[in-house]
Parts: structure tokens; sequence; C-alpha cells
């Protein structure tokens, strides 16, 4: 029996799905979370936050999976300074998307200089090119941008 007021399944019926599924295969084994507050989604975790009570809005926070073992490329590796500038630029931008709370991004892009600094990137460096991204631009930093040829996926 799916839920009266939004349509979904129950988590009884989820919870007999699996079973069913379990029992086609010996070796094919499904399994399934079904949290009340959070869920873990590729690399972020979707969660009933502060503004979910306030506004219906689910909040957003980076997910490590804990297998995740953040190799960063050495310093010293023979890559273009413009790689790793770029790496780092991007890393930061990734946990500004994949932070709905300062507080979180905070945590996040600390962690994220804690880890260059231990791969022998110099503070500066780090630094420098973390300290363009702020949260307070996060807005900006979800907009999908216009292509210069007007496509998805511009060859040009």
């Amino acid at each position: 029996m799916t839920c009266s007021c939004c349509g979904m399944l129950t988590k009884k019926e989820i919870e007999e799905f699996i079973v069913l599924a379990n029992s086609h295969h010996p070796t094919f084994k499904f399994t399934a979370e079904i949290p009340d507050k959070e869920i873990n989604f590729l690399d972020t975790t979707v969660f009933k936050g502060e503004r979910f009570n306030q506004q219906a809005i689910v909040d957003i926070r980076t997910h490590f999976k804990p297998t995740e073992t953040i190799q960063y490329t050495h310093f010293s590796s023979c890559h273009p300074p413009g790689v790793r500038k770029g790496f780092i630029k991007g890393e930061a931008l990734q946990l500004l998307r994949t932070n709905s709370s300062a507080k979180s991004f905070v945590e996040d892009i600390t962690q994220f200089k804690t880890f260059l600094r231990a791969r022998d990137y110099p503070s500066s460096l780090v630094e420098r090119i973390t300290f363009k991204v702020k949260f307070s631009e996060r807005k900006s930093a979800l907009q999908q941008r216009e292509r210069e040829c007007g496509k998805k996926f511009c060859l040009s």
C-alpha cells in the first residue's frame, strides 16, 4: 500500500520488495537503506535540517564514502602548475556546490586544505586558490553556464 499523502511506497513495501528481489538468485543480494532523516546519493548527503522544519527545504552536505582514502596527487608530481591550480579550484568548487550550509562548507574546505598540506602543497598556494571560493557565491556556482556555441557540449 502506498502512502496516502504522497503516493510513495511505504517502508514495509520496500522491505518486501528487497526480500522478493533477493529470492531470485542465490548469489545476488540487494540491500536498501530506508532512512527517516537523511540519504546518501553519489557524493552528497541529502537530509532534513533546520531549513526543512522552517521552509520544507532539504539540505545537502558532502558525503565521503567510508572507503575514501583521500589520495590527492602529491605536489612534487610532474603536473604543470595550471593543472595543480585547476584541481584545487575544482575540488573547492565541488565542496561549495555540495554543501548547503556555510558551516559544513567551512568544515569541508578546512579538511581539504589539511589533506593538501599533507601532500606537500604549499599553504600559500592552497590559501590563494581556495580564498576565491566563497560560500556567499554559492548561488552563482550552482548556475549552469551558457556555452559560447550555445550547445551543452561545445567542441569549439
